[in-house]
């Protein structure tokens, strides 16, 4: 993810917390002790982009254990700002937060290719990370990263305007081009798109390639990074953008993307004049306090990309935690993320964040955006989001321009899956 659109996601997630808070409640942390409680003491320092959910557990574990903790919180570009210049200067934090794979200076794997993270790869909780996980934070074998939450990119829907039109949530192609007729004739926009903002364009791309690319063609990357393959001779990638311009030309979405940034996209679905957006779940509070009714009158699916409902997968990515390469109290940063990872202690962080459990074995979360994720996530149908997976964050960005090109009529799609090339090449590993 380039650094502007993890900065951006962040902050529309940030928006969201404190709602998040109002609307689920926020579980009460286990008492469980951890593994390591009476053999750890000393300082530990950490810095993240929030205090929510994970300052309750830092509590906990000072009161278990007598460690005491020195706190960082920070805006996510704020924080990888400072984050770089005390790596580069041996002063991490003892525990930090990072970014999925290799994406941007201060993500996981980056680090690790640099030695400044600690491979994590002895402790138990790693049994709980799910496969879907491994290409963000797994460097030569070895695991790098605790995965804190997830967010999923999803269809969320106007409950109201879909039973004035009479239909219900869509589970493959057909059904979706269906259920988008009859919402224009209601006098909806079946799909509200806010592609003014060029990071808005990612999000219908990230939920069709998930089906139609990682679903489709499990070795794509593999291939690519090998130099077999190229995002032109991907039938997956070019479908995928085949059939956003179709919704487009067809009038299934907002008249005029590009004229349109992403909060008036949201609102339109808030305020019934359209029906669906599809968005990361971060910033689905933000969504629920636009529409009358609240989380009342909102509804999610998974974004279908073919005519089998059993071969949707969706988006999702974790934020992570590592701990540093140079911390002089190791056994308290592992016996911290030890406390974290107990399955209450991961759920009650989750549900304060307003997102998802990244452990498997994690306390089920018991509200609408959690139950609609939970059958993706017991059926192993998640990959990450796409640019997490990409080196660098120039082959997002060639793909936020080259789409908003497209859009435009610009660009045709042989030319932007030209430019994906051209910007793989130049960062390829």
């Amino acid at each position: 993810m380039s650094q502007f659109m993890s900065s951006r996601l962040t902050r529309l997630a940030g928006v969201s917390l404190v709602a998040a808070l109002a609307l689920t409640g926020c579980s009460a942390p286990s008492e469980e002790a951890p593994k390591s409680t009476g053999e750890v003491s000393g300082e530990l320092s950490i810095a993240t982009t929030s205090d929510i959910g994970i300052g309750a557990l830092i509590e906990s574990f000072e009161k278990e254990t007598g460690v005491d903790f020195e706190t960082t919180f920070a805006e996510a570009g704020a924080l990888n700002e400072q984050l770089s210049l005390q790596i580069n200067g041996g002063t991490a934090p003892d525990i930090f937060r990072s970014a999925p794979g290799w994406a941007a200076p201060s993500s996981v794997l980056n680090l690790a290719d640099i030695g400044a993270v600690r491979d994590l790869s002895g402790e138990d909780w790693t049994a709980n990370v799910p496969k879907a996980f491994e290409s963000l934070q797994v460097y030569e074998g070895g695991t790098y990263a605790y995965p804190t939450f997830g967010q999923a990119i999803l269809a969320f829907y106007n409950i109201s305007v879909f039973e004035e039109a009479g239909v219900t949530p869509p589970t493959t192609w057909d059904e979706l081009i269906e259920v988008s007729d009859k919402l224009k004739a209601a006098g909806k926009v079946p799909i509200s798109l806010g592609f003014a903002d060029n990071y808005v364009t990612q999000f219908i791309t990230y939920a069709l390639s998930a089906t139609l690319v990682n679903g489709a063609e499990p070795d794509f990357y593999e291939e690519l990074n090998a130099g077999k393959t190229t995002f032109a001779e991907s039938d997956g990638w070019r479908e995928t953008f085949e059939k956003i311009v179709s919704l487009i030309e067809d009038g299934y979405t907002t008249a005029d993307p590009l004229g349109t940034p992403g909060d008036p996209a949201m609102q339109a679905v808030g305020n019934g004049d359209a029906a669906i957006v599809i968005m990361p779940s971060g910033a689905s509070p933000n969504l629920a306090k636009m529409t009358k009714g609240g989380w009342d009158n909102l509804g999610i699916f998974a974004f279908p990309a073919t005519n089998s409902a059993d071969d949707t997968f969706i988006p999702f990515s974790p934020d992570f935690l590592v701990v540093s390469s140079k911390t002089e109290n190791p056994d308290a940063a592992l016996a911290f993320l030890d406390h974290i990872s107990q399955p209450d202690n991961a759920a009650a962080f989750a549900e304060a964040q307003g997102a998802i459990p990244a452990l498997t074995n994690a306390t089920p979360v018991d509200n609408q955006l959690n139950t609609a994720i939970q059958v993706y996530l017991d059926e192993e149908r998640t990959t990450p989001f796409a640019n997490h997976t990409w080196p660098g964050g120039e082959v997002a960005a060639a793909l936020m321009a080259g789409l908003q090109q497209v859009v435009q009529g610009d660009k045709d799609i042989d030319g932007l899956l030209a430019d994906l090339d051209t910007a793989y090449a130049g960062v390829k590993r």
